[in-house]
């Protein structure tokens, strides 16, 4: 029998039968606190690890706990060894064809332990050294309305095909162009004093990153995916559907963080 490693003591037997139990948690898929980062990878391995080791670099000094979940999606080897030497001890790593964006995503949710799972594509990178992480937290725990924490800088010249429109970007646009849409932003005060953004709107979920509530996922459900032999593209309008059902409230961290550095990978057929 083996067992986790990660709270024994160097000449601590792994296994003790006058001490068993099971996790403090009755749900082991949801640990309180607990971030989970899910990557998903197609290729281009200098992109990916730039992109990677920003993210890394940025929550270094979180103190709470984190584990990361690789999904290289398109067998490269080079993004395999560099998921699997990745200094980080709680991690997970899955190699596998291209079945598509969302069926990765729904196989890293799958894995994800974490109370939030932060959604990030390897071709976007992190602009800033600082612990977005706590803020999240600290955003959630302030505002139970939240689902969805957006991190992307809303003027992201890569990302130009949302600038001014309200209905995409809201955090892009000025108060002419939020009135005249019906759209509100607004800001909001967390207990430790952050002030951060906060709107509804129909395309507050995305694939670009963003830090998700896992309730949130378990009730709009997993992302949809095509059947096998179709076009892999992600169908991410379908879900932003069900999350703008849901009525959650969209909140945007208030910092221009992640840019898109990579190009669309899909080709037509």
């Amino acid at each position: 029998m083996t067992s986790s490693e990660q709270t024994v003591d160097p000449g601590q037997p792994r296994w003790n039968f006058n001490h068993q139990c099971y996790k403090s948690n009755d749900d082991v898929f949801f640990e309180p606190g607990v971030f989970s980062i899910v990557v998903i990878a197609h290729g281009r391995p200098d992109t990916t690890r730039g992109c990677i080791l920003s993210t890394y670099d940025a929550i270094s000094s979180h103190d709470g706990e984190v584990e990361w979940i690789f999904v290289e999606n398109g067998q490269s080897e080079q993004n395999r060894q560099f998921f699997f030497d990745f200094p980080h001890d709680r991690k997970v790593t899955v190699v596998q064809k291209n079945y598509g964006i969302n069926e990765a995503l729904n196989q890293g949710w799958a894995l994800s332990r974490g109370e939030y799972v932060l959604i990030h594509e390897n071709d976007w990178g992190c602009q800033r050294k600082v612990d977005f992480l706590e803020i999240a937290q600290d955003i959630f725990e302030s505002n139970p309305d939240v689902g969805i924490i957006q991190l992307r800088d809303p003027r992201d010249p890569k990302e130009n095909h949302g600038l001014g429109k309200p209905e995409y970007n809201p955090w892009s646009c000025g108060e002419d162009q939020l009135e005249a849409a019906g759209i509100k932003v607004w800001t909001e005060e967390t207990k430790g004093g952050y002030t951060y953004l906060v709107s509804e709107f129909p395309n507050g979920f995305n694939n670009n990153p963003v830090i998700m509530r896992k309730t949130l996922y378990r009730e709009c459900g997993p992302y949809p995916e095509p059947i096998v032999g179709a076009d892999p593209r992600h169908g991410e309008t379908v879900y932003q559907k069900r999350v703008a059902d849901h009525g959650c409230k969209i909140a945007h961290i208030a910092m221009p963080l992640y840019r898109h550095l990579g190009h669309v990978q899909t080709q037509a057929r």
